[in-house]
């Protein structure tokens, strides 16, 4: 049985202590992966929630999504969510988050589903 050996990756951003582990056997499963990683925070800051951006909302819209049978004609898989205007991008049938679950098949074609996240903060102590 091979020994589990981690490789501790550090985000690249100055001053970012975040990190990953990332599990491996043999040294090939590490020569991959790239050097210039960086944490969500610093990957994608406009949807980092904090306390200066306290407010997300994400709307997904429900897209058919099309093969071809092998005489060419286009046959309907199904409806897909996916980002808003990007029906290439619909990949889940299944979406949910905390306290919600979205059924593709439950909803037609063109439904639009709006998740916003959102952090209230308590009230601070006045002086």
């Amino acid at each position: 049985m091979s020994r589990r050996r981690t490789h501790r990756q550090t985000c690249t951003r100055t001053g970012c202590r975040a990190y990953r582990d990332i599990e491996y056997t043999a040294r090939r499963e590490v020569a991959d992966v790239k050097p210039d990683w960086v944490c969500r925070k610093h990957d994608k800051p406009n949807e980092y929630l904090g306390a200066d951006n306290r407010e997300q909302t994400t709307v997904l819209e429900l897209h058919p999504r099309y093969r071809t049978d092998m005489h060419g004609q286009q046959v309907l898989l199904g409806h897909f969510w996916g980002p808003e205007g990007a029906p290439d991008k619909a990949h889940h049938g299944i979406v949910s988050g905390p306290g919600f679950w979205a059924d593709a098949k439950n909803f037609p074609p063109g439904a639009r589903l709006i998740v916003t996240a959102r952090i209230e903060l308590p009230d601070q102590p006045t002086a």
